[in-house]
């Protein structure tokens, strides 16, 4: 299993062999980053790039660099890093995506801006959209945060040492694509794939391509037609005792069958059009299973969109929303004024063969992953006292 790291800073200094094999080596990465860091030897894209090659190679991974102009190696899984410009990703990152066989390649990416808010979170999300069209297999950087990737807060050169949490962030990030190309690697599972297809519109849509998805048991659920309550932004999610069956303090609507469908899916297909007013109250209300201890992490999704609409954004944001369930998105299939970006038999090919993959790993992994809130104080309280 190789992970290569992407340079694509202006200001990348390419290291020796030597250095690098010392910070992947490395016991104390934060202390490593800050020494090669300190001393100005990389740039502060490259600083988290190192930080996540360290993450790839203790999951296993073989790791190496790939800097500007070079040749692009044989790889299973890609770590892409940039600086921010504008809220998006260096002129040479963008050559990248656009020149490599992204095809069936796990990938993730970092980022470093000027600032907090200083534009990583959309440079990281616009990168993990177009590879997903250049049919890419996408992961965040998984718990705690469960975000898009790796985000530093470093404007002038070495600024990054002082960023333990965008450290952090990337080397989980390195951890995550290398267990995304764990998966691709796998062999296929002898279980018939369980698929749920959710519309999200209300748009009259032709559904016959969910018979495409042969072998693998179906089911479709329109979430237009649940009973889905407002989330209420109460401090108590999830309520009471983990080891209960349902942990949301809403208990009169379809959440709680909504949450059996999605947690007992193998894939997770959402299928959207040009009316999705009813999506965000379903997105909301997830708050409680991703704080359930990340229950659908590494599973897969996917998306269609069915729409008339050039400025629809709705798969956008279905990939974003799932990233924050720990989720592992697949290539997403669009048709826009009838023309599509793949042939729906290759897209239901290729869904269900990733999704075999997906689920042989998580049969075989163990997946223990335990929710921390991370940006709150521990505000609990009593949830008697706070219904009344």
């Amino acid at each position: 299993m190789k992970v290569i790291g992407v340079v694509s800073s202006p200001r990348f200094h390419r290291i020796s062999d030597q250095e690098f094999e010392n910070v992947i080596n490395s016991k104390d990465i934060l202390n490593s980053i800050y020494k090669i860091g300190y001393r100005g030897e990389v740039s502060n894209s490259q600083a988290l790039l190192l930080a996540a090659m360290w993450g790839a190679n203790k999951e296993g991974a073989q790791v190496e660099l790939v800097y500007p102009e070079d040749p692009i190696p044989n790889f299973d899984g890609a770590v892409l890093s940039t600086p921010v410009y504008f809220g998006d990703r260096s002129s040479g990152l963008h050559n990248f995506i656009k020149q490599a066989n992204l095809k069936g390649k796990a990938i993730g990416i970092v980022s470093t801006g000027a600032k907090r808010n200083g534009g990583q979170e959309t440079t990281n999300i616009y990168a993990l959209y177009d590879c997903l069209d250049k049919g890419s297999v996408i992961t965040g950087n998984g718990p705690p945060t469960a975000q898009y990737g790796g985000t530093g807060w470093a404007g002038n050169k070495t600024a990054i040492v002082n960023d333990d949490f965008g450290i952090k962030t990337s080397y989980g990030t390195g951890i995550h694509v290398a267990k995304l190309a764990k998966i691709m690697l796998a062999p296929l599972s002898h279980e018939r794939p369980k698929i749920s297809f959710i519309k999200v519109t209300t748009d009259d849509i032709d559904l016959s391509f969910i018979s495409k998805f042969k072998n693998c048991d179906t089911s479709l659920v329109d979430i237009t037609k649940m009973k889905i309550k407002k989330c209420i932004a109460c401090p108590i999610c999830p309520s009471g005792n983990l080891d209960n069956d349902y942990k949301c303090i809403i208990k009169n609507d379809d959440m709680p069958e909504l949450r059996q469908i999605l947690s007992n899916s193998d894939c997770i297909i959402f299928i959207s059009g040009t009316d999705d007013k009813q999506f965000q109250v379903f997105i909301e209300r997830t708050r409680f299973i991703r704080r359930d201890h990340f229950e659908l992490a590494e599973r897969v999704y996917s998306s269609i969109s069915k729409t008339t609409s050039v400025t629809d954004i709705l798969p956008l944001r279905i990939m974003t929303n799932m990233l924050r369930q720990n989720m592992f998105g697949l290539p997403f299939y669009k048709d826009s004024f009838g023309h599509t970006n793949f042939d729906i038999d290759y897209y239901a090919s290729i869904i269900k063969y990733y999704t075999r993959q997906s689920m042989t790993m998580r049969a075989v992994s163990g997946i223990d992953y335990e929710y921390t809130a991370v940006g709150y104080e521990d505000a609990k309280i009593d949830e008697k006292a706070y219904r009344d």
